[in-house]
This record gives C-alpha cells, sequence and structure tokens, in this order.
C-alpha cells in the first residue's frame, strides 16, 4: 500500500515554462533543495542559462525544449527527463500565458491558444509523467492555477476559463488517484510580478492593476516547494484572494460588487 508522501532528499522534479518567471524562480529553489530538476520551455537559449544557474545552486539540470501545447513534443520531453533521471518524484505545471480582452469580441483562435497552452498542455504532461508515478507507486502532481480560476476578473474571462478547467480536472484526478500514492495539488497566486504581462494577448482595452497585494515570483515558487514537502488540497496564496474566494462560495453577489468596484473597466468602442 503506498505509504504517507515524503519528499526525496535529491528528488526529480520537472517544471514548465521554467525560462522565466514563477517557472525559473521555482526551478532556483528546487536547486537549493538538492533537486535534479528538467527545465521544459520553448526558449533554449534562456534555458541553458537557467540550468547553469541551477548547477550553481547545487541542483542537477536537464533541459529538455518544448512547447507544452505540441503533444508529440511534451512526451518526448518529459520522457527524456525520466530517462536521466530515473522517474519524475514532481510535475509542477507552470507553463501558461495570458488573454486580456472583453468577452464580447475575443476571437475563438485566441481562445483556442490559451487553451491549448494553458489546460490541454497540463494535461498532456500529467498523461505523460503518470505511468512512470503509479508504477512506482508515488509522486505529486502540482498545478498552477490562479485566484481567477475561483473567480473571474473583467477582461479575463477566457483566460479564467482555462484556469477553471485546470481546477476541474486537478479535482476529478485527486479521486481518480486515490489509493495509488501519487498525490494532486493546486497553487493559485495572486498578481505577480513576471514577464507574463509581457506576453499577454491583450484588446487594449483599459483594465486597472492592483496597487497592492502584489507577490514575486520567489514568494509563488517557496510556497511550491513548501506544497512539494507537504502537499495540500489547495493553495490560495494572498490574503485578497482567499477573501474572494470566500466571498464568491458564501455571497457571489458581493463578490460582483467588491470587483466591479476594484477592477475598473473600460472597453473599447
Amino acid at each position: 500500500m503506498p505509504g504517507r508522501w515524503t519528499l526525496p532528499s535529491s528528488p526529480s522534479v520537472v517544471v514548465t515554462g521554467a525560462s522565466s518567471g514563477i517557472g525559473e524562480a521555482t526551478a532556483y529553489r528546487f536547486a537549493r533543495a538538492n533537486a535534479r530538476v528538467g527545465l521544459i520551455a520553448r526558449r533554449e537559449e534562456r534555458l541553458l542559462e537557467v540550468a547553469r544557474r541551477v548547477r550553481e545552486l547545487g541542483g542537477e539540470a536537464r533541459v529538455a525544449v518544448a512547447d507544452v501545447s505540441d503533444e508529440s513534443g511534451v512526451k518526448a520531453a518529459i520522457a527524456e527527463i525520466e530517462s536521466a533521471f530515473g522517474g519524475v518524484d514532481v510535475l509542477v505545471n507552470n507553463a501558461g500565458f495570458g488573454l486580456y480582452a472583453p468577452l464580447q469580441s475575443v476571437r475563438r483562435a485566441d481562445v483556442e491558444r490559451v487553451f491549448a497552452v494553458n489546460t490541454f498542455g497540463a494535461l498532456t504532461c500529467i498523461q505523460a509523467v503518470l505511468p512512470g508515478m503509479r508504477r512506482r507507486g508515488r509522486g505529486l502532481i502540482v498545478n498552477v492555477s490562479s485566484i481567477v480560476g475561483k473567480r473571474a476578473l473583467p477582461m479575463s474571462g477566457a483566460y479564467a476559463a482555462t484556469k477553471y478547467a485546470l481546477q476541474g480536472l486537478s479535482d476529478a484526478l485527486r479521486v481518480e488517484l486515490a489509493g495509488t500514492g501519487v498525490r494532486v495539488s493546486v497553487v493559485c497566486p495572486g498578481y505577480t510580478e513576471t514577464e507574463f504581462g509581457r506576453n499577454v494577448i491583450d484588446y487594449g482595452a483599459s483594465r486597472s492593476r492592483p496597487r497592492s497585494g502584489v507577490m514575486s515570483r520567489e514568494e509563488v515558487a517557496e510556497a511550491i516547494v513548501e506544497c512539494a514537502r507537504k502537499p495540500r488540497r489547495e493553495i490560495v496564496l494572498t490574503g485578497k484572494g482567499r477573501l474572494v474566494v470566500l466571498l464568491q462560495r458564501f455571497a457571489p453577489a458581493v463578490a460582483d460588487w467588491v470587483i466591479g468596484r476594484a477592477v475598473r473597466v473600460e472597453l473599447p468602442r
């Protein structure tokens, strides 16, 4: 029977979206924990630099260039990492990008692009690591969602839908894997200072940004590694986020009012 989860002394970890932002910071934080880190992203030059830094911090690094929306590329990348490390203990599904657009005019092609990475890409990675995890009777899948995966904000409806879907996949998978020794956790950061905003598909509608409670990528990385040590079903990382989740659960009309006051939107003509 699978026993209680303990993070190995030198865990093998796969991090997607590892070339920048939360993924890069997570790779460095795992390196400090003596981890063997498989780095997956599209930018090879940037990944090689991250790998160099991982090794400087005391970890082992393996670079696998892939776009998570490419199913065959992802499976090949994870197979390569599994072969090098003898398996994967922890998968951190972090790769993703944003879409800021009014739902009245968002293009289907853009919605499909963001789903291909944020949701289907995560699912492909899960399907790639699960056979090995189940054979060994142990493993942890950490899906990086968002506060907007619990409550959508104006102009982020399509992006939020990808995170709602990731929450649903996580909830179902957790029950499907009960008794196998494989755990599933969801981490929900708030607004985080990363390159995320530079890669977003933005339709140009005016939308206010948070003036407080902004997280650093290192804070999110620390929470992910702590989750790897002591897995929890779901972690909402900010006080504001926890408040929004509570309002959405118990007083959704109040949540609508609060969000409408806090996030000012000017729709394009």
